[in-house]
């Protein structure tokens, strides 16, 4: 009987074990990888935060027992700023502390999780692995012509000429439109730099490629 009681506390204790060990994945953190460790963190979803992520690299980057850091990325992509604002956490984890990344693609890491991605010191990915789409993209849409068979209309009150752009209710200006192009076009040239840089390649090679299409693993 004491014998199955000791049993039972060993499995219980090796499961308590591996659930605080994927728990500690999940979040992030040094894994417990002899006296040096390694570093481990996951990126998955629609990207539209960056502050714990960041904290966490940075804490890792600080931490000498940590020589190095594994980032699992499966995103589609998201916000351009958070995105920027990882890729740069990563960046000083390399530079400032001397340290290498390692990036695991999942099923996609694409648009901004490619933007994380694209400074690591290998890029490791499955042949399925959905990748690429490096470019900017903004919707806007128009309710105005639904707005109008309903007999509804909208007004502006505004402090200055562009301070409803993009507004839903009324067609974009080409004025408008050429402002918005400008700034997609300027948040374009830094993905663009930030690849060419990351992956050391010269810019002109990174924009044939940098269309907005996908590609694979493989």
């Amino acid at each position: 009987m004491r014998a199955r009681t000791l049993g039972r506390l060993l499995v219980l204790l090796v499961f308590l074990g591996l659930v605080a060990l994927l728990f500690r994945l999940g979040r992030g953190g040094p894994l417990p990888v002899g006296g040096d460790r390694l570093g481990y963190l996951a990126l998955r979803g629609v990207i539209t935060d960056s502050e714990e992520l960041v904290q966490t690299i940075d804490q890792l980057g600080r931490n000498p027992r940590v020589r190095g850091l594994v980032v699992r990325i499966d995103s589609p992509g998201g916000a351009v700023a958070p995105s920027q604002e990882i890729h740069d956490a990563l960046v000083r984890f390399q530079e400032e502390h001397h340290k290498p990344v390692v990036v695991s693609m999942g099923n996609v890491a694409a648009s901004g999780g490619y933007y994380v991605a694209c400074h690591a010191d290998r890029i490791v990915a499955d042949p399925g692995s959905l990748t690429g789409s490096i470019g900017v993209i903004m919707h806007v849409a128009r309710i105005d012509p639904l707005l109008k068979r309903l007999g509804v209309s909208s007004e502006a009150i505004k402090s200055g000429p562009y301070k409803d752009l993009g507004s839903p209710t009324r067609p974009m200006t080409p004025e408008e439109r050429r402002l918005l192009q400008g700034v997609i076009a300027s948040v374009y040239d830094q993905f663009v730099a930030a690849v060419a840089e990351g992956r050391k390649m010269e810019e002109a090679a990174v924009r044939r490629l940098a269309d907005g299409r996908i590609f694979s693993g493989a």
